[in-house]
């Protein structure tokens, strides 16, 4: 079981706002170690630093987009980071930009703008334990 005060969360996003905002969300669901990307090649550098639990990320993006991203990611040359899992956060939810993410390999989706709770069930679900709870006190339960 992984305890959301050791979880190691990448948020990729070029929006700051949004970068900001699912940070904050993950800290009031007790992760304590987000690293932020401002895009996919930044992403990629980070992923290849150090491990992570699982990346949450944004579809369109100006220099790698989502798909791009993915498609290294899940590449079996990229060693290790291949299986972490993501989340797809995006505001642009189509029939085609979902079957397309989940076809790369993304593990879930969230619809922006989406609440903390919400987040929680999306880690639940790809983490393979029950939902989150959210709060200053968070937990798996």
């Amino acid at each position: 079981m992984i305890i959301p005060g050791r979880m190691r969360a990448l948020v990729v996003d070029d929006n700051s706002y949004a970068r900001a905002i699912c940070a904050a969300s993950l800290e009031k669901l007790g992760v304590r170690e987000i690293v932020e990307a401002e895009g996919g090649a930044e992403a990629i550098l980070a992923l290849m630093t150090a491990p992570f639990d699982v990346v949450l990320m944004d579809w369109y993006m100006p220099d790698i987009n989502g798909a791009g991203l993915m498609t290294v990611l899940r590449d079996v040359r990229f060693g290790a980071p291949r299986d972490t899992p993501v989340i797809l956060m995006t505001a642009y939810a189509s029939q085609d930009n979902v079957t397309r993410a989940r076809a790369l390999g993304v593990n879930d989706v969230l619809i922006k703008p989406f609440s903390t709770p919400q987040l929680g069930a999306a880690l639940g679900r790809i983490l393979g334990q029950a939902q989150l709870a959210a709060g200053d006190d968070a937990y798996y339960l």
